[in-house]
C-alpha cells in the first residue's frame, strides 16, 4: 500500500486499549472453517471440509501440537463437525453426513440452522459409503433447550434438497423466515470461479416446509467466459447480502458481488436499486473484505454498511488492503464514503463481530495476499475495535493481540457472556500438520486445483508454517474488566412479536441504560451471514426496581423471525445475554 499523508493522519489517531485479551481454552475437535451458535445453549457447533483430522482431546494447548490419536466418528468417518461447550471444554463428535466444505447457513424462525450445500466427494472418498455429496444438501440443526444432562441433537440431512449444486453459496434469512441461499459454484476445489461452473442463481428454502419456487436467475452474478481472468468480474463465490430495514417492511438486501452492488427484493425478484461500485475493486471472494451491517438504532432503523480491507485485483498477487467505505442504500443519492483507515495497514480475510456495546471487533487474517489456499502471508494478530459512533479518523482502537495465526479457513463468533470465541486456520484445503506450502506444492508459487492452473499465485513463502489450527481462544472485551459491575437481568419475556411493548428487569440497571438484540449469525470466510444488531426503544423506571420498559423491533425487516440474544448495558457494560424469540 503506499501511504498518503491522510492514511499517516489516520494513524497518529489510533489509540492502544491495554484492558482486553486473548486466552487459549481448550481444542475444537476438527478444523473450523465453520461456525454458529445454537439457541439456548452453552455450545457453538464447528464445521470442516471432510478430511483426516487429530482435532481431539490431546492436543497441546501451549504449542498447538495436535493429538497423536486420530478424531474418528463411531461410523468410521473422521469427524469434521463437533459440538464444543465453551463453558467447559468438552467435544461432542457430530454427523453431518455429507461433505460441508464451504458451505452456508441462516437460521429458521425457531431458531434451527439451516446449513446449506458444500462440495463434492473427492476421488479418496468415493469409496466411502458413509459419506454423501454435499452441494444440494440441506442440513438442519435444532436449537436447544438442552436436557440437564446435556445437548444431544445433531443434524438431519436432506441430500438432494437444493435445486442445483452449490459450493460457496451465501444465506440469510427473509422476514417472513425463509431462508435464502444465492449464488456458488456447481463444482468445489476450483477456488478461482470460472464461467463454465458459476451458479449464477438464487433459491428458498420455506419457512414453513412448503414446496420452494423454481430457482431464479441473478443478473449481478452473471459473467462469461470471456471474463475469466478479468478479476473484476468474476469473482461471485459468497456474495455479501444484508437484509435492510425498509418502509415497505420488504425483503429489500443489500447484495455485493465482486465490485457491484444492488439493493435486491428476492421475493419479487427485482432490483430495487442500483448502487454504485465499491471502490478499489472486488471485495467478496477471494478479495474477502470485512463487511457488516452496522448495528441498528430504533425507531429510525437506518441502515448502513462498513466494508473494511480484503484484497486488490493485482492478479497474480493481490494486495491486502487497508481502506474502509460506507454506504447508506437506502439514501435518495447512494455514495460510497471513504471511511477510517486500518490501523495496521493492509488486511484481508477479516472476521467482524458486533460486540454488544455498539462496536465492531475485527480479528484473524493476514496483512498480505488473499484468501485461498496459501494465498496470504504475515498474519493479522492484533484485533481492532471500530467504534461507528465515534468521530472521523478516530473509529479504530487497537487492542489486545493474539499469538496463534488465524489464516484461511479461521472463524470468531460472539458467545452470550459477551466475549469472542475464535477457532480455525487451515490454508490447506485437507489436513497438514506442517503448514508449509513448499512440502503441500512442490510448484510454488504457482496455484493448481481441480486441474487448472490458476491465474493467482501463491503468496505464502516457502519456509513459514502455518499447520491445521485446533486451538480454541476467547478474546476478552474491555468492558469485561467490569464484570463486577455488570448488569444482570433477571426477568424477561421467553419470546415477544413486532411492535410489542414488554417489561424486563436487571439488577444494577441504575443509568444510562440501552437494550440491545443481536444474532450472532452464521459465521464462515470472514463472512458473517445474518448476523445483525438492534438498539431497541427503552426506558428505566424511575422507581428504583430494575424494571426497563422496551419496545420490539417494528418490523421483520428489521429483525427477521428469530431466537436472539437480548443484551442490557449499563455505561457502556454489557450484562450476559438472555435467548429471546422475536415472532410475527
Amino acid at each position: 500500500m503506499t501511504v498518503t499523508t491522510q492514511s499517516l493522519l489516520a494513524l497518529a489517531l489510533f489509540s492502544v486499549c491495554e484492558a482486553a485479551s486473548y486466552r487459549t481454552i481448550g481444542s475444537s475437535g476438527c478444523a473450523a472453517q465453520m461456525v454458529f451458535v445454537p439457541p439456548y445453549t452453552d455450545t457453538v457447533v464447528f464445521l470442516d471440509n471432510y478430511h483426516r483430522n487429530f482435532g481431539g482431546p490431546g492436543v497441546d494447548l501451549k504449542t498447538g501440537a495436535h493429538s497423536k490419536d486420530p478424531f474418528m466418528q463411531d461410523n468410521g468417518l473422521w469427524a469434521f463437525g463437533v459440538e464444543y461447550e465453551w463453558r467447559t471444554n468438552d467435544l461432542r463428535k457430530l454427523t453431518p453426513k455429507s461433505n460441508t466444505f464451504c458451505a452456508a447457513g441462516a437460521f429458521a424462525p425457531d431458531g434451527t440452522l439451516i446449513n446449506v450445500a458444500g462440495a463434492e466427494l473427492y476421488s479418496g472418498d468415493a469409496k466411502t459409503t458413509n459419506l454423501q455429496d454435499g452441494r444440494q444438501t440441506v442440513r438442519r440443526y435444532k436449537p436447544g433447550p438442552c436436557d440437564i444432562d446435556g445437548c444431544k441433537m445433531d443434524f438431519e440431512v436432506n441430500t438432494n434438497e437444493l435445486q442445483s449444486r452449490r459450493w460457496y453459496p451465501t444465506s440469510i434469512t427473509l422476514t417472513n423466515g425463509d431462508v435464502l441461499v444465492v449464488g456458488g459454484s456447481v463444482v468445489g476445489l476450483l477456488v478461482t470461479n470460472e464461467a463454465s461452473i458459476n451458479n449464477p442463481t438464487y433459491e428458498l428454502i420455506k419457512a414453513d416446509g412448503s414446496q420452494a419456487p423454481p430457482q431464479k436467475n441473478l443478473t449481478i452474478l452473471e459473467f462469461g467466459a470471456e471474463d475469466n481472468q478479468n478479476a473484476d468480474m468474476s469473482f461471485n463465490l459468497y456474495p455479501i447480502l444484508q437484509l435492510l430495514p425498509n418502509a415497505d417492511k420488504a425483503d429489500h438486501v443489500f447484495t455485493l458481488a465482486g465490485n457491484r452492488a444492488n439493493v435486491y427484493n428476492y421475493a419479487t425478484d427485482e432490483i430495487v436499486k442500483e448502487l454504485p461500485n465499491i471502490p478499489g475493486g472486488p471485495r467478496t471472494f477471494p478479495g474477502s473484505a470485512a463487511a457488516v451491517l452496522l448495528p441498528l438504532k430504533a425507531p429510525e432503523n437506518e441502515p448502513t454498511i462498513l466494508v473494511c480491507g480484503g484484497s486488490s485485483a493485482d492478479i497474480p498477487n493481490p494486495k491486502a488492503l487497508s481502506d474502509c467505505y460506507r454506504i447508506k442504500p437506502n439514501d435518495q443519492n447512494t455514495v460510497w464514503i471513504r471511511d477510517d483507515w486500518l490501523p495496521n495497514g493492509g488486511q484481508t480475510m477479516i472476521e467482524p463481530v458486533l460486540l454488544p456495546d455498539g462496536t465492531i471487533v475485527m480479528m484473524n487474517g493476514a496483512h498480505r495476499g488473499s484468501a485461498g489456499g496459501y494465498q496470504a502471508e504475515d498474519p493479522a494478530l492484533q484485533a481492532l475495535i471500530y467504534d461507528p459512533n465515534a468521530s472521523k479518523g478516530q473509529r479504530f482502537i487497537k487492542s489486545a493481540t493474539s499469538e496463534i495465526p488465524r489464516m484461511y479457513h479461521s472463524v470468531a463468533i460472539l458467545l452470550p457472556t459477551g466475549e469472542v470465541l475464535l477457532a480455525g486456520s487451515n490454508p490447506d484445503v485437507f489436513y497438514n500438520p506442517v503448514g508449509n506450502v513448499s512440502l503441500a506444492n512442490p510448484k510454488w508459487p504457482e496455484f493448481q486445483n481441480n486441474g487448472h492452473k490458476s491465474y493467482l499465485h501463491q503468496q505464502q513463502e516457502p519456509d513459514t508454517a502455518y499447520p491445521t489450527e485446533y486451538r480454541v481462544e476467547i478474546y476478552a472485551p474491555p468492558y469485561m474488566d467490569e464484570v463486577g459491575s455488570r448488569p444482570i437481568i433477571t426477568a424477561f419475556p421467553v419470546s415477544v412479536k413486532y411492535g410489542e411493548h414488554f417489561k424486563m428487569a436487571a439488577e444494577g440497571a441504575r443509568e444510562d441504560v440501552v437494550v440491545r438484540l443481536s444474532y450472532s449469525g452464521f459465521h464462515t470466510h470472514g463472512v458473517d451471514m445474518g448476523a445483525r444488531m438492534v438498539q431497541l426503544e427503552a426506558v428505566l423506571s424511575t422507581d428504583g426496581d430494575y424494571i426497563i420498559d422496551v419496545t420490539a423491533p417494528a418490523d421483520a425487516s428489521v429483525m427477521p423471525p428469530g431466537v436472539y440474544m437480548l443484551w442490557v448495558i449499563e455505561k457502556g457494560i454489557p450484562s450476559e445475554a438472555v435467548w429471546m424469540k422475536l415472532e410475527a
